[in-house]
């Protein structure tokens, strides 16, 4: 599997949006009516934050938990457009795109190319998948 940082930025932002929004709507004067739009949105959360942990690990079941990821950010992203709102919109399509990254980590994982002369792309390692060139900013 090939890191790649745009994979983890979309995981991790789909995450801290889906975050943020069950937040604003647990907040809001209409909490009854967003119960699972709230749910689903801090079930999306916690598999993105997870699968991005796993994929930076290069974890080999990091392509198990893209597959779950990817059913529940369809799942999330049909619920909270729903709401019609400008925000639910933002997370229908960042919860695509990140369902696209979940794509590419499964397609990665097919790949058994091993390049031993660069660590990056050694199994054995740690950081496999992590060029050392890259440095993630949190």
């Amino acid at each position: 599997m090939i890191w790649k940082k745009s994979i983890y930025d979309s995981l991790i932002s789909c995450a801290t949006l889906c975050n943020e929004f069950a937040t604003e709507c647990s907040n809001s004067d209409g909490i009854e009516d967003c119960y699972r739009s709230i749910f689903l949105s801090l079930d999306c959360s916690d598999m993105c934050r997870n699968l991005a942990m796993l994929y930076v690990r290069g974890s080999e079941n990091a392509r198990l938990l893209a597959q779950a990821c990817i059913e529940v950010c369809e799942k999330c992203a049909q619920e909270v457009i729903q709401l019609d709102s400008d925000r639910a919109k933002q997370i229908y399509a960042m919860c695509q795109q990140t369902i696209c990254s979940c794509v590419s980590i499964m397609e990665m994982g097919s790949q058994t190319e091993i390049d031993t002369k660069n660590p990056a792309v050694t199994p054995a390692s740690l950081f496999y998948g992590i060029d050392l060139r890259e440095t993630l900013h949190n």
